[in-house]
């Protein structure tokens, strides 16, 4: 990916989320603008909609798409080989599978809740995707290692993530943001194990939609060693991946 779109996908994503999540944090020190409320959800969403909407502009601006219906495309190009899809599924099953032996999950929602919300977390976390690992994690692997490129995209997207901590009635208000970014790194190795393996953009977008939805059945505990445990195990297992796949293309 171009280095001038990547900086100027990074620019207008954090300008739109931050002046977007900014002014509810601001308002919310008057009394206004109370997470829940009509304008502050519109608020909400446009924030958290800047990856997609900003990366849209910028490769439109790059040339490297030319319409609204080849960027959809290329985000739900669903028909992937089965094996890219096990990878995904053993990557969420560890995500959810290592707190739950460490005794830190607890019951939330039904299960079937949780598969019903998948569709809405691609509106909601999912198409994030398109910015973090399709336009970012792409260029930053042409300039540094795999794990340095991806240990960066995981500091940048937590960050990125910072303002909803500071607004009252989301799910980050309550916890911890050094704990969030623990896991953060975890699923960021995930992702663009995904990407590199499969270099589809839509499994991104799935992995990212089910861990988000399915997080409202399984909810993991803000406890140090379990987030800990979680993410070592998921990086290593996308080492491990990595290097095979690398050593079977040669």
């Amino acid at each position: 990916m171009d280095k001038r779109i990547t900086i100027n996908y990074l620019i207008g994503t954090f300008l739109m989320t931050f002046i977007m999540w900014g002014t509810i944090i601001i308002a919310n020190q008057f009394g206004y603008l109370q997470y829940g409320t009509p304008i502050a959800m519109i608020l909400y969403v446009i924030g958290g909609n800047a990856p997609p909407i900003v990366a849209y502009a910028v490769l439109r601006k790059g040339n490297k798409i030319k319409t609204i219906k080849h960027f959809a495309k290329e985000a739900f190009s669903i028909k992937e080989k089965p094996r890219f899809y096990l990878v995904l599924i053993v990557f969420i099953s560890l995500y959810f599978g290592v707190p739950a032996v460490t005794q830190g999950i607890v019951h939330g929602a039904e299960f079937y809740v949780g598969l019903l919300c998948i569709p809405l977390m691609i509106l909601f976390g999912g198409l994030e995707e398109l910015g973090w690992r399709y336009i970012l994690q792409t260029s930053l692997e042409k300039q540094l290692p795999f794990g340095m490129a991806t240990s960066l995209t995981a500091c940048i997207w937590a960050v990125w993530h910072l303002p909803l901590f500071f607004i009252k009635g989301t799910v980050q208000s309550s916890g911890s943001f050094g704990l969030f970014f623990i896991m953060v790194f975890g699923m960021s190795f995930a992702l663009a194990t995904i990407l590199y393996i499969s270099k589809s953009i839509w499994l991104c977008i799935l992995f990212h939609s089910m861990i988000n939805a399915l997080s409202s059945t399984w909810i993991i505990q803000d406890i140090i060693e379990v987030k800990l445990y979680t993410t070592i195990s998921m990086i290593l297992l996308a080492t491990l991946i990595i290097r095979y796949y690398k050593k079977e293309k040669r």
